[in-house]
């Protein structure tokens, strides 16, 4: 789920830097609002969403590798935050998961 919202987010971003520039905030050391920026900004968060989404199915088929799978929801989770991080809610939802995806036990697996 939190890479999902993490997707949604990159791909609002995308949508207003593309149609709707007027309505972000001017940030903070920039010279207005370059659209740009928007853009980056929204394929480093598709790129994050897709990792934590990649990290969460392999994590459903390959349980034995649950430490990997829970370090890499946790490192592409955390600098989500930096364009919006699935409404800050994926963000937290990455964190927990990655952290849960963790700790867990290779048998003791969710269905």
């Amino acid at each position: 789920m939190a890479g999902v919202l993490i997707l949604i987010n990159a791909i609002g971003l995308a949508v207003v830097a593309r149609w709707a520039l007027g309505i972000m905030p001017i940030l903070p050391g920039s010279s207005g609002n370059d659209p740009m920026l928007f853009y980056t900004l929204s394929a480093v968060g598709l790129i994050l969403g897709l990792l934590v989404v990649f990290g969460a199915l392999m994590f459903r088929t390959r349980p034995t590798y649950n430490k990997v799978w829970g370090a890499m929801i946790v490192a592409f989770s955390l600098p989500s935050v930096i364009m919006g991080g699935g409404f800050i809610i994926g963000f937290i939802l990455g964190v927990i998961g990655g952290k849960s995806t963790y700790s867990r036990k290779p048998g003791n697996q969710a269905k």
